[in-house]
């Protein structure tokens, strides 16, 4: 461990590679929060006037993000492209996809997000460089040290994005952005060290004396992971990718004019009321969510009553006032969807084998962009079933976007059947041999 200190402070003589890469990672997401609260404006003033077109726009980010990984991964394999220089490929790609969202057009956005769903791996390399560097008595530390600067940076970020775009002009945000991932690259040539690769795979060799098996876990096939994933606890492993694919599909934050028709607010105030839910969230996980598990008594009976929560609140939404919207619904939202994601991401490690949950973790990263592709399609045909039930939203600045109430009701329809179909994978299974079964995983 001196040998290696003495190595960083050689190489890197600013701030240890951990410190650097919270930094890459603040200003990283910081950046893209500037603009993503925002990004419906950019749609619209590119010609995007009609919700499907929408929908196929996240649909072909979500593909990028699917081939660009893919690519990516095998070239890193290959020998092709070192983590550090994935990280230099992630910031510039950024820089110019949020740099082209100025441009105005439509040309230049389709390749905006193309081109970052295809670069944009800044926080799986940077969470593998840091589980790299750092022994395993250190590492979840240094973990949550990442979380919280991706946290932090998307507190401020989406008010800040709110101000300039009000104040200055609504190029500032993506602009501003773009200039920040530009940045961003050069504090990475400066801050981590040319051979970040080599000092990363010393640390792992300390903590894995078992080279025999680190070698077939990285050359273990995808359709092994996946078997692994779903032999392990198939209801859990539904459960989490049925929440992202819901939590994705009742989604209004990029619906052209729901916060300013249900709530009467500028545009600029989406901003403003992410960052307080991020807040929210970050207060949620940080300090209630271990004392709502230990009230619940377990991760199942958590997310099983979470996600009624959720619905409650949902249904409270649809006729709530912006007061109630902040005061109530905001919160209660907050305290469900941490409560939900912390519960089924812990039991898939619990039910997990210990020496697969790299493998089973990567296959769920996979399945989950993989159902996301598939979100904007179902959006685009509940958005047509709305219109032909006479529900159409003449206000809307896209065509087919639906009414907010309407929406909000078909959102709290499929959240109450998420909350029937978790209830039957979990708590059936919720046994005192799976219960000391997961206890003994821990």
């Amino acid at each position: 461990m001196k040998m290696m200190k003495s190595q960083y402070s050689r190489k890197n003589p600013i701030v240890s590679p951990v410190t650097a890469l919270c930094i890459l990672v603040t200003i990283d997401m910081f950046s893209v929060s500037l603009v993503v609260p925002l990004l419906h404006q950019y749609y619209k003033n590119a010609g995007v006037h009609s919700a499907s077109q929408r929908e196929m726009l996240s649909s072909l980010y979500s593909s990028s993000q699917i081939a660009g990984g893919l690519m990516i991964g095998a070239l890193s394999d290959l020998g092709y492209l070192s983590r550090r220089r994935i990280l230099f490929l992630s910031f510039l790609g950024s820089a110019l996809s949020y740099g082209m969202i100025v441009v105005g057009n439509l040309r230049a956005l389709i390749f905006s997000r193309v081109c970052v769903g295809l670069v944009k791996q800044t926080m799986i390399v940077s969470t593998s460089l840091l589980a790299r560097y750092t022994a395993i008595e250190g590492r979840a530390a240094a973990m949550g040290k990442i979380t919280a600067s991706s946290t932090f940076a998307w507190i401020l970020g989406p008010s800040i994005g709110a101000l300039l775009y009000k104040n200055i002009g609504v190029s500032a945000p993506a602009l501003t952005a773009s200039a920040l991932f530009l940045v961003n690259s050069a504090l990475a040539a400066i801050l981590l060290p040319s051979n970040v690769d080599d000092l990363a795979n010393d640390t792992t060799k300390k903590d894995a004396p078992n080279k025999k098996e680190s070698s077939s876990g990285r050359i273990e096939s995808f359709t092994a992971n996946l078997k692994v994933c779903f032999d392990s606890s198939m209801p859990v492993v539904i459960s989490l990718l049925l929440y992202g694919w819901t939590a994705r599909t009742t989604s209004y934050a990029n619906m052209s004019t729901f916060y300013e028709e249900k709530y009467f607010v500028e545009t600029h105030v989406r901003g403003y009321i992410k960052s307080y839910q991020q807040l929210l969230n970050f207060i949620v996980q940080s300090f209630l969510v271990k004392t709502l598990l230990s009230k619940a008594k377990g991760e199942r009976n958590a997310a099983c009553i979470a996600a009624i929560i959720l619905a409650g609140a949902t249904l409270c939404e649809v006729h709530a006032s912006f007061n109630v919207f902040i005061a109530i619904v905001c919160p209660l939202v907050a305290v469900s969807v941490g409560t939900i994601g912390l519960s089924l991401r812990s039991l898939v490690t619990q039910v997990t084998p210990k020496e697969s949950i790299g493998s089973v973790l990567a296959a769920l990263d996979v399945l989950q962009n993989a159902a996301s592709v598939t979100v904007p399609f179902y959006r685009t045909l509940l958005f047509n079933l709305i219109a032909v039930l006479g529900s159409k939203d003449d206000n809307a600045d896209m065509v087919g976007d639906p009414e907010p109430r309407v929406w909000l009701f078909s959102s709290f329809l499929h959240w109450s059947i998420f909350s029937v179909v978790i209830i039957c994978l979990l708590l059936p299974t919720f046994s005192r041999g799976d219960e000391g079964t997961d206890k003994k995983n821990r």
